[in-house]
């Protein structure tokens, strides 16, 4: 792995934390009629598919196996 790909990869996996925390955000917020509520389902299931996004490149990025940890 490169100084740079590894950059890159936390970046993405840091990306992709903060896109989780986001989308529980939107969960945890009860209010307005069912039509708010179902918007922000709605958005927090896209956020949480850009946050699997990021994962996924962090991953081809820097694969976290037990053999390269080791």
């Amino acid at each position: 792995m490169t100084k740079a790909t590894d950059g890159k990869a936390r970046w993405a996996r840091a990306k992709a934390a903060s896109l989780w925390q986001q989308a529980d955000a939107l969960d945890l917020e009860r209010g307005g009629d069912w039509r708010a509520r179902a918007t922000g389902r709605r958005g927090a299931d896209r956020l949480r598919a850009e946050a699997a996004r990021f994962e996924g490149i962090a991953n081809r990025l820097q694969p976290l196996d037990d053999d390269w940890a080791a």
